[in-house]
């Protein structure tokens, strides 16, 4: 088998409601605490559900634009992206780290806040790409590569890591970062409520009583290069489709199809992975269409694995969501360990043969897989792994 066409991961950077860094975003995910609280820039009193997770204060500065405000929205991407270019340049060194081409791929639900060539060409020169913000850009590395946007809702994230790594594989580029990001907005928020997809209980995946989401607002980080002398771990390859009888539903010969092509693509046998962190957004419909399509794809082998929930943790991230559980796969490669899906207590007991994280694996996980699921029927898997 000829080696896969991957590429390797070399910088992250996040601010969740979990916190700012990767530290604090595990924290959150092993039960740490979380901020969510009431919204109050916009009226949530008819929709049933008052509560989202924000960044915590702490974790921006007190020079961050408040929720609502235009500019948090950029504020939040500037944040992770430089967090994560520092990650990249101290594995990479200064001088390699400073050459090249550099592109940006965006995820999000939002049209309005920081989605344009001109905004980043801005922020370059040393410019606030949004008048009057009030805070001073990061100064990336020089590049003329493209700036990118990917707008299919939920699986936004997920998608602008496979777009990245085809920049990369296809000479587009020498780096890309990789940047997924949302902010709770009135539009979003009423858009869900009207689709009855908000739980006032929160995301509780594989529950039996799991009843839609909860909302958050993050920016999430990774940087791709073609070629690192020490990559953090690879992305191997990834997969979509787009396929559901119903918008608000994936059907699971939708995401079966994703979680092939993207074995396909990073030439992992089902049986090579070891970690699953699913979108799993405690769904009536979705939870029950995802770990079906897991059982067609990884057969026997999925008793085995760990699949785990981050929305049990941070709640939903919209666009964000594909990229921040990225992050958090790549961080059980690192540190061998596997959290758990949180609030498993009231857990489903047709699951009860899967191993939902609650179960030490025999081994730690050498190759792992990420699923994001988006309105209109978008799937979306990546696959991660050590080495090439």
């Amino acid at each position: 088998m000829s080696a896969p066409s991957s590429v390797a991961v070399t910088g992250l950077g996040v601010l969740s409601p979990g916190g700012r860094g990767t530290d604090a975003l595990w924290r959150a995910c092993a039960g740490g605490k979380v901020a969510f609280r009431p919204v109050e820039h916009f009226d949530v009193s008819r929709t049933g559900a008052h509560l989202a997770g924000f960044v915590p204060e702490e974790a921006t500065g007190p020079e961050a634009p408040p929720p609502g405000h235009p500019a948090r929205l950029p504020y939040l991407v500037h944040r992770s992206t430089g967090e994560a270019l520092d990650d990249a340049e101290s594995r990479t060194g200064p001088d390699r780290f400073r050459a090249g081409r550099t592109a940006l791929v965006l995820g999000t639900t939002d049209s309005g806040g920081f989605p344009s060539a001109a905004a980043w060409r801005a922020w370059h020169e040393g410019r606030s790409p949004v008048a009057g913000a009030g805070w001073t850009p990061y100064a990336p590395p020089s590049w003329d590569g493209p700036v990118v946007q990917v707008g299919n809702a939920s699986a936004a994230g997920a998608t602008a890591l496979g777009v990245g790594a085809d920049l990369l594989r296809n000479g587009v580029a020498d780096r890309v970062l990789v940047c997924g990001v949302d902010t709770v907005t009135e539009t979003a928020f009423h858009g869900l409520a009207s689709l009855r997809t908000l739980s006032p209980g929160g995301c509780r995946p594989f529950a039996v009583r799991r009843s839609g989401i909860r909302i958050s607002e993050c920016a999430a980080t990774v940087v791709l290069e073609r070629a690192a002398d020490r990559p953090l771990v690879h992305l191997r390859g990834w997969g979509s489709s787009n396929e559901a009888s119903q918008p608000a539903r994936p059907d699971f010969e939708g995401v079966a199809k994703a979680v092939r092509r993207a074995l396909a693509d990073a030439r992992t046998r089902p049986e090579d992975i070891g970690y699953v962190n699913a979108h799993a957004a405690g769904t009536r419909h979705g939870d029950v269409a995802e770990l079906r399509a897991l059982e067609e794809v990884l057969g026997d082998h999925l008793p085995r694995v760990p699949v785990v929930s981050s929305k049990a943790a941070l709640g939903h991230c919209q666009g964000a969501a594909g990229t921040v559980e990225a992050i958090v796969t790549v961080l059980t490669l690192l540190r061998g360990e596997v959290l758990p899906t949180l609030g498993l207590q009231d857990r489903d007991s047709r699951w009860d043969h899967l191993n939902l994280g609650d179960k030490r694996p025999d081994r730690p996980p050498q190759a792992a897989l990420t699923l994001s699921c988006g309105l209109g029927g978008s799937n979306v898997a990546v696959v991660f792994g050590h080495g090439a």
